[in-house]
């Protein structure tokens, strides 16, 4: 249930920093495992996915329990819980703005530096870096646009 009714925008970012599984695994430990009722079980599991009645309001620092985590675990997730957050707060905007730039017909490429442009400016070099650091944050940039848009073409 966990991992069917995680929000998207959450899973789209647990999958960007490669944590999904080790972040199912830190929840079902934390919060789920420790009831032998498989009713309170799925009790827990919709406490943590904020879900109640039919309304949903997830929290993801909330789903991270950091009473038994090393210094650099609590690191880790703590660079999860910003990316999570830039997802919440920007995947709709950039997602909206794919969806009409490939409407008009414009042409991937474009649709690419339209999103660096607009949305990711902070990834991208600027005239103060040097030019292996320019190297690695084009890199970066078109590795994470190039995963923001199969997120919006496969919606998964």
């Amino acid at each position: 249930m966990l991992r069917d009714r995680c929000p998207k925008v959450v899973s789209h970012a647990l999958k960007w920093c490669g944590v999904k599984e080790a972040w199912l695994d830190h929840v079902y430990e934390n919060f789920i495992w420790m009831y032998s009722d498989k009713k309170e079980r799925f009790e827990a599991t919709k406490l943590v996915l904020g879900i109640n009645g039919h309304k949903m309001k997830f929290v993801f620092e909330d789903t991270i329990c950091e009473d038994n985590l090393t210094t650099e675990e609590k690191q880790k997730w703590n660079k999860v819980k910003r990316w999570v957050s830039w997802f919440q707060r920007e995947y709709a905007y950039i997602e909206n703005a794919y969806s009409i730039s490939k409407n008009k017909g414009k042409d991937i490429r474009d649709i690419k530096l339209e999103i660096m442009k607009n949305y990711l400016q902070w990834m991208c070099p600027n005239n103060t870096d040097d030019k292996e650091t320019k190297q690695q944050k084009n890199t970066a940039v078109n590795k994470f646009t190039d995963y923001l848009i199969d997120c919006f073409e496969n919606n998964n």
